[in-house]
């Protein structure tokens, strides 16, 4: 996804191209190396040297922009300075919205549309009709049979604003004692995870509400098979892509499976089969929930979910405007010596489409 208009102006009026560049690539460093994902980053540099590099380029900026003279970032008196303060989150904001769209794509592209736009802006889907029109035999004297008409529907999406307040780390960032570069890192995965669970939801919030012809209650061969024949008839011939985690896709195995042949040895190497009964399965990764004290995990084991993927995204996810900051006017507001600083990004997640889709419950 190209990088959302409002921040390319900021980028070009403040020369911050090259930084941006430099932020995607490590961060998408950063995901293959904390997360495990299979991105595509520049190795002639280590990860600590670019994060470095990026940390100091992004101090240069925040002083060039601010106009703040100083002898060093060492000088803890620049976090009381408000012109510092802003100039800090305008580039970590610039740098958080240049890249959160792509985050979300590459997470649940298969199946959502992402749009950006400014503040204020309300995001409109229209909704064409998935169904044919019915053919009639009629005599050679009849006229007309009876008649039949398709509009279009239409969805509106307002985003509803999100949050995350940070404490002392920003203290010690804005007076340099933190890695800048890890600090946009991470607020950027804090939201893509966030946005992730929603669209997740989206989808497995549908189940109790689907049609009973879309959804099973437990994994039985030619249901599975009967299940992706009628998401593609009713998809316009488009066939399905079951999802799930690995966890859920490895149930989906036919019953006189044989662990010694070639589809056994795929089974042990992945952990799920790459294709089953002509149904490619594609593993959606785990995610943790970091709410839960007991270490749960966000997405359900027990699903896998059948999707003409290729057909109409089904979920639709609208970002709004740029990421704001907020923060106490002085350090001396907390008994503590520190500052709170909230982080404001709006965006909202609904399941709008015509495609059909099913539901299968291994529980």
């Amino acid at each position: 996804m190209a990088i959302p208009l409002n921040v390319l102006a900021f980028a070009e009026q403040n020369k911050m191209k090259d930084m941006i560049d430099a932020f995607r690539d490590m961060y998408n460093e950063y995901q293959s190396v904390e997360y495990g994902k299979k991105v595509t980053f520049d190795t002639s540099k280590s990860f600590e040297e670019k994060n470095e590099k990026l940390h100091n380029s992004m101090l240069d900026k925040i002083k060039e922009i601010s106009g703040v003279s100083y002898t060093g970032f060492s000088d803890v008196k620049l976090a009381t300075n408000p012109l510092f303060s802003w100039a800090t989150f305008a580039v970590v904001g610039a740098l958080i919205d240049s890249i959160l769209p792509d985050t979300v794509i590459s997470d649940f592209g298969r199946f959502a549309e992402v749009r950006v736009g400014g503040f204020g802006d309300s995001f409109k889907w229209d909704i064409r009709p998935s169904d044919l029109f019915v053919i009639t035999k009629s005599g050679r004297g009849k006229r007309n049979s009876f008649a039949q008409r398709q509009y279009n529907g239409s969805v509106t999406l307002i985003p509803e604003n999100h949050t995350v307040t940070v404490g002392e780390d920003v203290y010690r960032i804005l007076a340099g004692k933190g890695n800048l570069a890890e600090y946009a890192a991470k607020i950027v995965k804090s939201f893509e995870t966030d946005m992730a669970y929603e669209v997740y939801a989206a989808i497995n919030n549908t189940y109790d509400n689907l049609p009973t012809q879309f959804r099973e209650a437990s994994f039985d061969e030619t249901k599975f098979v009967q299940l992706a024949q009628r998401i593609a008839a009713f998809n316009g011939g488009v066939k399905p892509i079951a999802f799930g985690t690995k966890v859920a896709l490895s149930s989906i195995v036919p019953s006189n499976i044989i662990y010694n042949d070639r589809l056994g040895e795929e089974y042990y190497r992945t952990g799920y089969l790459g294709n089953y009964r002509g149904v490619d399965l594609i593993e959606m990764s785990q995610k943790a929930d970091w709410t839960s004290s007991t270490y749960a995990l966000k997405l359900d084991d027990t699903r896998v979910y059948l999707l003409s993927s290729s057909q109409e995204k089904l979920v639709k996810v609208a970002i709004e405007g740029e990421t704001l900051n907020f923060g106490d006017t002085s350090i001396s507001a907390n008994a503590n010596l520190t500052q709170a600083n909230t982080l404001h990004k709006a965006y909202a997640v609904s399941l709008i489409s015509n495609s059909h889709f099913g539901i299968l419950d291994l529980s």
